[in-house]
C-alpha cells in the first residue's frame, strides 16, 4: 500500500493539508527506511534536517512537520514526502523528493580571533549538511548563523553573527560572508568591504 501526501514548499512556510482520508494520515507506522531523492543533500544530512529514522513510529502529521523541518533550513525550495509498505502493510519506506535552492554561492567566516577552520570543522561535525556553499535565502542564512554562534558559545564566547553579500563588478551576487554584527557599520568594516552588503539573517 502507498500513501501519497502533500508537498512542503518553504515559500509558503507551512505544510498544505493532506488530501488523504483522515484515517490514513493517523494511521501509526513503523519507519523500515528513508529515501531521498532530487537533492543534493545526503540522506544522513536530510534525516538530520527532519529528525526522520529507521524504527521510529510516525503518523502522516509527524512526517508533515518532519518536511516541514527541511523546508525551513532554506537550502531546499520544496519537499514533497511518501511512504509505502515494505515487509508489512505497517512498515514503511519514507521517501523525501526535494528541490533544491539555487544557487549556491560560496561562503567564508571572518570573525576576529577565530580559526575559520575550526569552526567549519564544528558544522561538519554536527551535520555535512553544512557545506561551504548554501543559496542565498533568509532561513538558509538564519541556519547557518544559529550553528555559527553555537560554536562560539562552545567555546565560552558570546558572538553574535551577521551576513554579509558580496558582490562582483557588476553588481551580481557572488559570496557569503559571515562576520561580527557588531563589526557592520562600522569605519573598518566600510573600509574592508567595499563590495559587501549586509543581509539579514
Amino acid at each position: 500500500m502507498t500513501y501519497v501526501f502533500a508537498q512542503v514548499t518553504c515559500l509558503v512556510g507551512a505544510p498544505q493539508a493532506s488530501q488523504q482520508p483522515s484515517s490514513a494520515a493517523d494511521e501509526i507506522v513503523v519507519i523500515e527506511r528513508v529515501k531521498v531523492s532530487g537533492s543534493r543533500l545526503e540522506l544522513g544530512s536530510v534525516q538530520f534536517l527532519s529528525g526522520m529514522r529507521p524504527g521510529m513510529k510516525v503518523n502522516e502529521a509527524a512526517v508533515r512537520k518532519a518536511a516541514g523541518r527541511i523546508a525551513d533550513s532554506g537550502l531546499v525550495k520544496n519537499v514533497g514526502y511518501q511512504y509505502q509498505s515494505l515487509s508489512s502493510e505497517r512498515s514503511v519506506e519514507l521517501e523525501f523528493t526535494i528541490t533544491d535552492e539555487a544557487p549556491l554561492l560560496p561562503a567564508t567566516i571572518e570573525i576576529p580571533d577565530a580559526d575559520a577552520e575550526d569552526v567549519w570543522a564544528y558544522l561538519h561535525s554536527i551535520d555535512p549538511v553544512f557545506t561551504r556553499q548554501l543559496p542565498r535565502t533568509q532561513k538558509a542564512l538564519a541556519f547557518y548563523v544559529r550553528y555559527i554562534e553555537r560554536f562560539f558559545a562552545s567555546q565560552k564566547r558570546i558572538v553574535r553573527v551577521a551576513t554579509v553579500i558580496t558582490a562582483d563588478e557588476a553588481g551580481n551576487a557572488s559570496g557569503i560572508v559571515f562576520v561580527p554584527a557588531s563589526l557592520l557599520g562600522t569605519p573598518q568594516f566600510r573600509k574592508d568591504s567595499k563590495a559587501k552588503n549586509p543581509a539579514a539573517p
